[in-house]
Order: C-alpha cells, then structure tokens, then sequence
C-alpha cells in the first residue's frame, strides 16, 4: 500500500476538519483494498489453471509405471 499525505483544505483557523480526513483517508483504503482483492483473484485463478494443468499432466503419467510392472 502507498502512502501519502492528505491535502485538506483548511479553514479560517488553519486547521483540517476530521470529519473529512477520515473520509479520504477511508476512500483511499477502499481503494486499495479493492485493487489487492482483484490482485489476489487474478493470483488464485492462475493458481487454479496451474493446479489442473499438473492434475492433467500427472494424470496422464499415472498408469506408466503400473503397466509396465504388470507385464513383468
């Protein structure tokens, strides 16, 4: 996650209303957990395709050894 100041807009006083720090502050945080949420779904669904192309291959090389043992 990034970090970064919060530029508010000041009042009279010079000072940040909290009411809208903690809002950007909370937009920003929604942000970026929506960006890792669509980042960790784009890794588990490569993880998934990975899985049952090693599930196919292994599947194919599973009899081999049973085969050849049988003849024997």
């Amino acid at each position: 996650m990034q970090v970064q100041k919060l530029r508010v807009q000041a009042d009279e006083a010079g000072l940040v209303p909290a009411g809208h720090y903690f809002a950007r502050l909370a937009k920003g945080l929604e942000e970026a957990n929506a960006k890792e949420a669509a980042r960790r779904e784009a890794l588990d669904a490569e993880d998934r395709e990975l899985e049952a192309l090693y599930r196919k291959r292994s599947a194919s090389r599973a009899n081999t050894y049973a085969d050849a043992a049988m003849t024997m």
